[in-house]
């Protein structure tokens, strides 16, 4: 018999914005524990692809929703900072906690690429959060996890390095002049003779709106939000990763935390996989596209870490139990 969760939208405001996404649930009565998606970069929305199947299969409600601007979402995310985005987050573990299918003090997070950053920042203002899952969080700085991806990102994709040393400058040049105060727009104009290149797509900021975004969150440092997180907390990263510096990345999460005597936590990288923790499955050298390996599967065990982690961690509703009992 194939496997069916049940599939509903949910709406929740959050600083004047109405915010539109997927509740997904097991068929099976609840209340259930629950795990709220906090998307990477970019305009983002709800489709997590199988996830929200496959947790539903484990015994766990999810919510994925558009971010602002996006979907059926309104808002504008580029004005958000980092705050907002965690504020936003807080506000969305809230809608899901007020349903009566659900284990109010059993919900989680995932969150994904920048999402990271934001699920620190969420789980550190609020001490109910019960668990955080990060896929690629970086644990450097934005400024800092943006020069390593135009780096290796560029390199990787075939371009010289004098295209990645314009890419680094312009990127640099955006980031200063916006914090001096300048309009993003005339930021933007004046780099007009870049906006041809081939490689000029792959920056953080291509537009005044995106440019204003990376310049507002580029000096933002995890370590404070990490230190002040109580809820347990698994870091899962790509050991090709080219967007992120997984061990720049795991060496200071792994000393942030320790030196907060942070009291369960993981952190787990996949060899070979890349930024979405997929393995190259092509034929000769491997093939990136995005800083993603293409064609690509997920790596073995991805999901079942992060399924068994969570049930070991978020107690499970009584229809379960009772099936596994």
């Amino acid at each position: 018999m194939l496997f069916e969760p049940v599939t509903a939208e949910l709406s929740f405001e959050n600083d004047g914005n109405e915010l539109v996404g997927d509740f997904v649930r097991p068929p099976w009565p609840g209340p259930y524990p629950a795990v709220v998606f906090v998307e990477g970069s970019g305009p983002g929305g709800r489709n997590q692809g199988p996830w929200q199947t496959r947790l539903a299969a484990a015994g766990f409600a999810s919510l994925a929703y558009d971010k602002p601007g996006s979907g059926a979402s309104t808002g504008d995310w580029t004005r958000q900072t980092m705050a907002d985005r965690a504020e936003e987050t807080v506000a969305a573990v809230q809608a899901v906690r007020s349903r009566e299918d659900v284990l109010s003090h059993a919900v989680a997070l995932i969150g994904g690429s920048q999402g990271g950053w934001v699920a620190q920042l969420a789980a550190s203002a609020d001490d109910r959060i019960a668990a955080v899952v990060t896929v690629s969080g970086p644990g450097v700085s934005v400024r800092v996890q943006e020069e390593y991806r135009l780096r290796h990102q560029l390199a990787a994709e075939g371009f010289t390095s004098a295209d990645i040393q314009q890419a680094l400058f312009l990127l640099h040049d955006q980031i200063r002049r916006v914090q001096s105060g300048d309009d993003p727009a005339r930021v933007h104009a004046a780099q007009a003779h870049w906006h041809a290149a081939p490689w000029y797509p792959l920056l953080a900021g291509t537009t005044p709106q995106s440019i204003a975004f990376i310049a507002g969150i580029a000096d933002y440092d995890p370590a404070p939000a990490l230190a002040a997180v109580n809820s347990p907390l698994l870091a899962i990263f790509g050991a090709d990763d080219l967007l992120v510096p997984v061990e720049a990345s795991v060496r200071a999460i792994s000393n942030t935390l320790k030196d907060a005597r942070h009291a369960d936590h993981a952190m787990v990288v996949f060899p070979c996989a890349d930024h979405n923790i997929r393995v190259y499955k092509g034929k000769g050298p491997a093939q990136v596209k995005q800083g993603r390996y293409t064609p690509a599967e997920r790596a073995p065990g991805f999901d079942e870490l992060i399924v068994t982690w969570l049930q070991r961690r978020l107690p499970l509703g009584p229809d379960l139990l009772g099936r596994q009992s």
